[in-house]
């Protein structure tokens, strides 16, 4: 039986922004890196109809600085090359 009182004793508050690089994963294979504000909102957009990233897990790395994490975010796309990232970044 499902015992609601220790679901909700238990439970985990959607709170913060999250700020830096998250990653997403179809399975074994990274294919997206992207950047935000809020990373939990900004995956949470991939998940819409009109999105053609297909994805069963995602993580990722907290990063306040603005300017770092757009630097990081170009270079890791550039290293590992996933197959929704624009493959033109400089």
């Amino acid at each position: 039986m499902i015992e609601i009182t220790e679901l909700l004793r238990t439970s985990k508050k959607l709170e913060g922004n999250y700020s830096g690089i998250y990653f997403l994963f179809n399975n074994d294979e990274l294919v997206y890196i992207g950047k935000g504000w809020n990373c939990l909102l900004r995956v949470a957009e991939h998940t819409r109809k009109e999105s053609d990233k297909e994805f069963t897990s995602w993580n990722y790395i907290n990063i306040q600085d603005k300017n770092e994490y757009n630097n990081l975010e170009r270079k890791l796309i550039k290293e590992f090359k996933p197959k929704h990232n624009k493959t033109n970044i400089k």
